[in-house]
Formats: C-alpha cells, structure tokens, sequence
C-alpha cells in the first residue's frame, strides 16, 4: 500500500510491509474506510462499535501483528474506529513477523507492549498466558456471551483460544485455505518454450521437468522461502497420502509421524530440485514479502505460496499472468490435505494495556457477523470466515475472481480432521503444559537442505520422538493437576481423511 503523508503520532495506522488494501483489477470502486484511502472491493457498510468515550479511559490503540492480507480488514477498522471516536489516537503496524518477534517482548519488558498483538513466532499461547503477557477477553467485551455465541460450536476451542474456560482470542478468519499451491509465470514458461497457460502439471516429475526448463531459460524456477520451506514439504507429503495435520501428527495413531515414509520421499523430491539448481539463489535469507514483490518481475518462474499472495500481484502488477494450480502428487493421483480448523491471525489482549475499552470495542466488532463479512468483502474474498452467515451475506460484485478459485481448490482438496481440542474440553490445560520441541520441524528441514544435518530420516525421527515425548509429560503434569484427560484421546480411529471430520463423528466416537 502507499503510505499517506505523515500524520500526528498514533493518530492514523501505519502500514509498513502490509500489502494493499486493494485486491486486484477485477472489480474496483471506492471503500470507505473512514480514511482517505481507497481499495477494490467495494463501499463497505458502516462500521460501528460499542463504545462510549465519555465513560472510556482509552486514549489510544496500538494494534501490532504481521501485516500481509489480514491488513485490508484490520487497517480498515482501525481506521474506521478512529474517525468515529478522535478522542482515542490509533494506529494499526502491520510490518510483518521480523518486528513482531522483536517488538512485542521488549515491550513486555518495559511495559510499552501494543494494546494488541500478534504473539511471536517463538512464543506459544500457554506461554503468553502462563507469564502473564496477556489477558482474558471474558471481562473486557461488551457482550462476550454475544461474541462467543456467534462463532460456530467448535470455532473457540480450549487450548487454542480458550483456556482454564477464558476466552484469550478468536479465529480472525478459516484456515480453510491452501497454504502451498503452485503459481506458474506465463512470461517465464514462454522463454522456457512452454506453452501457456500452463495446464498440467499434475505430477512430481510434471513439477521438476517444469522447473528445470525455466531454470535453463535463465530464470530460476522455483521460489520458495526458508519459511515456508517445511509446509511445501508437508503439503506435498501429503499429496503421496501422508496423514499428518500442521503439527506433524496422524490423527488415527495420535502420534507424530514426520519420518514416514511419505514425508521422507516428499523431502527427498525438493532435494533433488535443490540439486537440480531450481531454486532462487539465497532463498533460504529471501523474506516473504521480498520474495512476493519481486516473483512478477521475474525472480522465478514457479512460485511455491499461499493465496495471500494474490491479492499484492494484482495491485501492483495488474497485468502480471500466471497460471494456479494445486500441488501435483507422485503419479497425478488424487489426494486430500488434512487441516484443522482452528482458525488464523489470532490476536491478544496486552495484560497491562490502558486502553481495554477501545481494543474491546474493535474486537467485539471484528468477531460479529458484521464484522466478519467486511472482511470477506474487503478482502475480496480471500480471507474467508468461520462464521458462514458472514461468506453467505458477502456482495458477489466485491469477491475477487481468484479468490474464489483458490478457495473452490481449498473446498476441493482440504478435509477437516479430527482435534483433542474439541473431543475434551479440558484440552486446553494439556496444552498450558506443552513445552515447544527445539528444534522445530521448521529448524530441521532447514538443516536438512542446508547440509548442517546429513542424516534427514534419524532426525526427522528423534523430532518424532521428542514431540510424543514432550506430549505424554504434559499430559501427565495435566492429570497431576487434576486434569480429566487421557492420551489415548489423541486417537482417532474412525477418522476418514477423504471426508471431513463432522460432529456427528465425534459423537459416533464416544458411543462406541
């Protein structure tokens, strides 16, 4: 997005590395924001919020978190909420996770962290609660019953937004979203001698040949970053039939498998385009939104991301074409990702803030069916919400052409899988025991590619073993406590990974 000009200190948002509130050519018009900017998408309803200034000690609202997408929404409401109430000074600081990592715990230490942040990268939520960064949301809404009842009967869920039966936050928007899927540069095919658009790509051979052409044309072809490096790998594990979920476990064992087989031959295939010399050059130090901004110019020809991506391209490069595709599999077979619905871009409440009223005002809002569908429709439609009442009531006329294929692609291939979390309520006091592997999955796949690690099955199986390890002590400090929990309940042996894991399948479980 480009900046305004500067305005008195904290009196409007600051936008740094977020990407645009605009999301793409296809449909354009004005959305009033309360601020001066404008954005595809459409005019967005009124915003209001439950908020008194005369009754408020608020005088200000910080909002950090990591920018990208989720910026066209939240920047919009900060926005909104500060001309609505001038008297409260706002800013909304999207930078991305580089100054989340390092801003929000300094500000812990001294005392000067943001009314409202993303937690760091390193950082877990039972951690945030259990040193007291944070604060409940229960006693700080104006109507948390109201908040809470408009989520789906498993969107809030212990141990992930609730804890000890609190409310700490909320799925800002459905992890129902493909985080790795391929984006084929037309310009770099053509200089490749490869017809556009390109169509069919469907298996790993497909994907590498595909690569290597590019890169002999003189354009490397693939981009990918060390971020996001481990969920290309698992993303295409799964597509050889491997069940693990984000964190690495098979929900029908309950137990951490990234040594499988299917996740070892994955790993072995981005090896070999590593060989092969397909990938950027310095992509393992290539930042995210370096690499989004530079992919149109013709920094690879292959771009390995999620949708979020999207919507930067068609601001700032409108006439940028590329092909989308959903990952190939080994033979071209048909496969399913599972996910858990979670949700994403959660945010907290800062222990010590000063500004409880304001912050609650704006999430009270964000949380809504209101709130939720101007999310949708200034997103374009690529952020989708929990709430399915809010992607229903979104205006069609704002929903952005690509967004809807990216998300019929997530509809088609992801398959909700079973969660501890919603099984056992009191999942969540298993979850305050939890202490984080080192290192991660994230740590190891880097030290895999880069050589620093030449044993990649031993290590991926000692990640394995720590992680159930460190999961059956917090199960045992849990029940230590006093905790009704059993790690068996990990287990999930009526799940279908072709079908989505319903409420009527876990009640099917428990009866027997």
């Amino acid at each position: 997005m480009t900046a305004t000009a500067p305005l008195p200190a904290l009196r409007r948002r600051t936008l740094l590395g977020a990407t645009a509130l605009a999301v793409g050519g296809l449909a354009a018009c004005t959305v009033e924001t309360g601020g001066d900017e404008e954005a595809a998408g459409g005019e967005a309803a009124e915003m209001t919020f439950d908020f008194d200034p005369e009754a408020s000690e608020s005088t200000q609202l910080l909002w950090m978190d990591s920018g990208d997408l989720k910026s066209v929404f939240i920047g919009a409401v900060i926005d909104a909420f500060g001309e609505q109430y001038p008297e409260v000074s706002t800013q909304y600081d999207g930078s991305g996770w580089d100054q989340v990592n390092q801003v929000v715990p300094l500000g812990i230490r001294n005392g000067s962290a943001p009314d409202v942040f993303a937690l760091p990268q390193n950082v877990p939520a039972e951690t945030a609660i259990t040193e007291g960064w944070v604060q409940p949301l229960d006693d700080v809404l104006p109507d948390i019953d109201g908040f809470r009842a408009g989520f789906p009967e498993t969107a809030l869920i212990e141990g992930i937004h609730v804890f000890d039966g609190k409310t700490y936050s909320w799925p800002l928007n459905s992890t129902r979203r493909l985080d790795i899927t391929q984006y084929i540069s037309h310009a770099a095919a053509e200089a490749a001698g490869v017809s556009v658009p390109v169509e069919d790509v469907s298996t790993w051979d497909d994907l590498r040949s595909l690569a290597q052409e590019i890169t002999a044309a003189g354009t490397p072809g693939i981009l990918s970053t060390a971020d996001h490096l481990w969920l290309v790998v698992g993303n295409l594990a799964n597509t050889a039939g491997w069940l693990g979920n984000a964190d690495g476990m098979n929900m029908k064992t309950g137990a951490h498998e990234y040594s499988a087989p299917e996740y070892l031959e994955a790993l072995e295939f981005v090896l070999a385009m590593i060989e092969d010399g397909s990938f950027v050059p310095g992509y393992l130090t290539l930042k995210d939104a370096e690499a989004r901004a530079q992919f149109p110019t013709g920094l690879a020809g292959i771009s390995l991301n999620g949708p979020w991506d999207i919507a930067q391209w068609d601001q700032d490069y409108p006439d940028f074409e590329y092909t989308i595709l959903p990952l190939p599999s080994p033979d071209g077979g048909e496969y399913t990702v599972p996910y858990q619905e979670t949700g994403a871009n959660m945010t907290w409440l800062y222990a010590e803030s000063a500004n409880v009223d304001a912050a609650a005002a704006v999430i009270q809002y964000m949380g809504s069916a209101e709130g939720q569908q101007a999310m949708v429709e200034l997103s374009g439609g690529f952020l989708l919400s929990t709430i399915e009442e809010a992607n229903t009531a979104a205006d069609p006329s704002l929903l952005n052409d690509r967004a809807a294929l990216v998300g019929d692609l997530a509809r088609q291939y992801m398959r909700a899988c079973p969660q501890f979390e919603i099984r056992n309520p009191e999942a969540g006091k298993v979850t305050l025991e939890l202490q984080a592997s080192d290192p991660s999955i994230n740590a190891v796949i880097e030290g895999i590619v880069t050589g620093q690690i030449t044993d990649p099955e031993t290590a991926l199986a000692d990640l394995d073993a720590r992680l159930d390890e460190e999961m059956e002590k917090a199960f045992e400090a849990a029940s230590e406590k006093g905790a009704s929990v059993d790690i068996g309940e990990l287990q999930f042996p009526n799940w279908d990974p072709s079908a989505d894991y319903t409420a009527e399948d876990y009640a099917a479980l428990e009866q027997g």
